[in-house]
């Protein structure tokens, strides 16, 4: 799995912005429309929150980045998460990716498909204390967009364990993991993030995500980033970051994404 199909906040994961709400009656059908135009967003720490059983969480964002070899967007960027249970949760991504390099003709086409299942198996509630599994598992959909460099071949399961520490308005999350690639060297992550409540509606975050490749070197992306929660079901959210450390052809000079949250 590629820095693209790792980035699953999966990465907007639940955090102290969102309540347990009832669920809609339509939000299943709603759900399902948007499995069409599906993708994780910039690379981002993980949490240990989860929407709360039968809630969902729906990302929809423009996501993207730039090195000096080529731009790559998501439009949309999105991910779908459903809580099972007050302490599990279901993550499923589609991507659709546009990649643009210098004298090349701009190639869109589907991404490596996601799922992942997320377990809080320790929640020490008045210590302020959790600890989350999050299993994810990809696979190509399209030979053609292999062949095109929009999706990583075969298959790939990421292994990450997740530390979430609440101290009234801030929290602190660290993440650490294993990523298996079936078609080629496997890889090492580690992220950390510390949240804060800047305002009634408005949370502030700061992030460091790193990977380390076998062979081939190590990434580490810094970012800083916001939730305004609008209305009762409906947070703005956005990011913005850039690569850290010595210079490669694929440092991430610009990684960003802004889009919206839906609570259902």
């Amino acid at each position: 799995m590629g820095r693209t199909t790792r980035s699953l906040e999966m990465i907007f994961g639940v955090d102290a912005l969102q309540r347990h709400v009832r669920p809609w009656p339509v939000k299943a059908r709603f759900a399902a429309l948007l499995l069409a135009g599906m993708l994780p967003n910039a690379d981002a720490t993980e949490d240990t929150d989860t929407p709360g059983a039968r809630n969902w969480e729906i990302n929809i964002v423009v996501s993207g980045e730039r090195t000096a070899g080529g731009r790559e967007y998501a439009v949309p960027a999105a991910d779908v998460n459903y809580g099972l249970g007050e302490r599990t949760q279901l993550v499923l991504a589609v991507p659709h990716l546009m990649l643009r390099e210098p004298g090349t003709d701009t190639r869109s086409g589907l991404g490596s498909a996601t799922v992942g299942f997320k377990w809080r198996f320790m929640d020490l509630e008045q210590a302020g204390v959790a600890l989350a599994m999050f299993p994810a598992y990809s696979w190509s959909l399209s030979a053609s967009s292999v062949e095109r460099g929009l999706s990583d071949p075969g298959h790939s399961l990421l292994l990450p364990l997740v530390l979430g520490v609440h101290r009234g308005d801030n929290a602190l999350f660290v993440e650490a993991g294993r990523n298996l690639v079936q078609a080629g060297p496997n890889e090492w992550l580690a992220g950390v993030k510390l949240t804060r409540q800047c305002m009634a509606t408005v949370e502030c975050r700061v992030e460091v995500g790193h990977t380390r490749v076998a062979g081939a070197g190590s990434q580490t992306l810094a970012s800083a980033g916001f939730k305004w929660r609008l209305a009762e079901h409906l947070v703005l959210q956005g990011s913005v970051g850039r690569d850290v450390g010595p210079a490669r052809d694929d440092k991430r000079q610009v990684a960003f994404t802004f889009g919206i949250q839906l609570l259902l």
